[in-house]
């Protein structure tokens, strides 16, 4: 985690100079350029210092130890279903949601209306059926 905080707030320094050298060069005239580099450096920074309190509240991680075993690092990282067909339908209801966006807002609902019953489906996927525990 270490590496991760040293690169975010780097890049964020990096960012947040090469702004304010953009903005003295165009004389603070385009008014694209010079605060997309500075958000992009804030951004950058607001990752770093939550890297650095995260890391300062849970202590030394397995990634930060150049000897460490991969085993270490092994964590449960929850429970997924293996055959699940919810994400596809859940894929497929933004995929009619944004289609409707591009091309016409009548079909939008329809997205909407797969979308929640994908997410329903997906919510309560292990409560009936075969695999209800």
């Amino acid at each position: 985690m270490k590496s991760s905080i040293y690169v975010f707030n780097i890049c964020g320094l990096f960012f947040i100079a090469v702004g304010i050298f953009y903005g003295v060069f165009t004389d603070f005239t385009e008014l694209v350029g010079f605060p997309a580099l500075l958000l992009v450096g804030l951004m950058a920074l607001m990752i770093g210092v939550y890297l650095w309190l995260t890391d300062r509240r849970v202590g030394r991680q397995p990634q930060d130890n150049d000897d460490a075993e991969i085993s270490e690092a092994d964590a449960d990282y929850g429970f997924f279903s293996p055959w699940s067909w919810w994400p596809i339908v859940s894929a497929g209801a933004a995929a009619v949601s944004f289609y409707g966006i591009a091309m016409g807002w009548w079909i939008f609902p329809f997205g909407v209306v797969l979308g929640i019953v994908a997410l329903v489906g997906l919510t309560y996927e292990h409560d009936r059926g075969d695999f209800a525990h």
